[in-house]
């Protein structure tokens, strides 16, 4: 699919269902008393900082994916015989580190930083879209599903399918590593 077509498919995409899980929150809750978002329910934030924070991050999202698609960059490491751990730390750092240091530490990179980001952090917002525009269709629709709604149930669906997608990238570019 040409890059152009695609960028805006999938910027039109995160653009349609943030503003429609925006809209549904605010028909469902207008003063966000229901809402589980931890913006919300752990900071306290209300409906414009939601908004502006929310905001930003989806520009975020758009322009570190516009670097993927247009100006791209090579993440993977030049030294061969790294194992996958290795591999999947490096991608993200940019060197050599414990697996577990991607659970703390940022890239020395800012450019590797949003390029990470623009391949990882667009699929996990698209995702969230699928997710939210369905629960939202369901809670609107089915009796059923309004008795076992809860936000651990979404965000368990939210986290456990973002590091799915994140595997799945870091495993894809692996092969694409081990080929070379």
């Amino acid at each position: 699919m040409n890059k152009i077509i695609k960028y805006f498919l999938i910027v039109s995409w995160v653009l349609i269902t943030r503003s429609f899980d925006a809209y549904c929150t605010m028909k469902f809750t207008p003063n966000l008393d229901k809402e589980s978002n931890p913006l919300v329910s752990v900071f306290g934030l209300t409906w414009i900082p939601l908004l502006i924070t929310v905001g930003l991050l989806t520009f975020y999202v758009f322009y570190v994916y516009y670097l993927v698609c247009f100006k791209p960059f090579d993440l993977k490491p030049k030294e061969k015989g790294l194992s996958f751990s290795e591999f999947m730390v490096f991608t993200y750092l940019g060197r050599k580190d414990s697996w577990t240091g991607m659970l703390y530490k940022f890239p020395k990179d800012l450019n590797r930083f949003n390029h990470w980001m623009g391949s990882n952090l667009t699929s996990c917002i698209v995702y969230a879209g699928f997710v939210s525009t369905i629960m939202w269709l369901l809670i609107y629709s089915s009796d059923f599903y309004k008795d076992i709604h809860s936000a651990t149930l979404i965000y368990s669906i939210l986290v456990i399918g973002s590091l799915l997608l994140i595997y799945n990238w870091n495993r894809r570019q692996f092969l694409k590593y081990k080929e070379v």
